[in-house]
């Protein structure tokens, strides 16, 4: 397998015993093994972070339903299809099951290095919490969108002495509260670093990130909107609708879940029916943001 050369390279992790490149077999029981591992990893998670005693009674900072809506979540194959995806291991993982190979590449890292850690950040827990409470105003995720949306990156989490620490590019102040569990103090951290956002007039504008919409960069301009997590990836439907006098005419539709509008055009040219659309969507978007 030296396929997972390239993965320790992607992950960030290297075997340190050379030979399970080369003996391991998927097999059932090495299935079983990786699913017990990544259910290991994901209860454990919860355990010590979303559950505390309080008089000697086991109490949950979030009721049970989202718990348990969260465990069959981050259990699903979609959620570690997300994973390979957001990897960039689609092309290193072999292609008949990807999902079977990340369980494996999981259960191998276990039996090399025994370190449950990497597991947490390959599933990516702490981020996936955060963004899947179900709060009217949940400051975590807000905070880790802000990141995205102005550089590209996610807050630096940082534990100290008994405190977590969360620093954000560009803003000299650190944002710190008591330990209690890692989510949770990040969950307090981030409202004080929201508030300090808010009242420094630093949330950001679709406009602060594309500029206004503009007939020539229109596609792009969308395209990056998406990238940064304001809006749904466009959907443009492109067919011919016919010939005028041996022209072919072009009909082309854009539509973005989130939106009640959409937009058509008609153009001799298929691209210029596409820029058309996506400049009225465009147009539409930042006005009534």
């Amino acid at each position: 397998m030296n396929y997972l050369f390239n993965i320790g390279n992607i992950i960030g992790y290297q075997f340190k015993n050379k030979d399970i490149l080369e003996t391991i077999a998927i097999d059932d029981d090495l299935l079983a093994f990786a699913n017990y591992i990544i259910s290991y990893t994901v209860d454990n998670k919860i355990k010590n972070e979303l559950f505390y005693y309080e008089n000697n009674i086991l109490n949950s900072y979030f009721d049970f339903k989202y718990i348990n809506d969260f465990i069959n979540l981050v259990l699903s194959d979609e959620y570690l299809e997300e994973r390979i995806t957001k990897l960039h291991l689609n092309n290193d993982l072999p292609q008949d099951n990807q999902v079977n190979s990340f369980k494996l590449l999981i259960a191998n890292i276990i039996k090399d290095s025994n370190d449950f850690s990497i597991i947490e950040k390959l599933l990516n827990l702490d981020e996936a919490i955060i963004n899947r409470i179900e709060d009217k105003t949940n400051y975590g995720k807000l905070v880790f969108e802000w990141a995205k949306r102005k550089y590209g990156g996610k807050p630096v989490i940082e534990v100290k002495n008994d405190e977590i620490i969360l620093s954000l590019e560009g803003i000299d102040k650190k944002f710190q509260c008591p330990l209690k569990t890692k989510i949770i103090s990040i969950l307090e951290a981030s409202k004080e670093a929201y508030k300090y956002i808010e009242e420094n007039n630093l949330i950001l504008k679709m406009t602060d990130i594309v500029g206004y919409p503009d007939q020539d960069r229109c596609i792009n301009q969308l395209q990056e909107l998406f990238a940064k997590g304001f809006i749904n990836e466009p959907v443009y439907k492109i067919a011919m609708k016919g010939t005028n006098n041996g022209i072919d005419i072009w009909k082309c539709r854009i539509m973005i879940e989130g939106y009640k509008e959409s937009f058509n055009a008609e153009d001799t040219s298929k691209k210029n029916a596409k820029r058309i659309v996506a400049f009225q969507m465009l147009k539409y978007i930042i006005d009534n943001e």
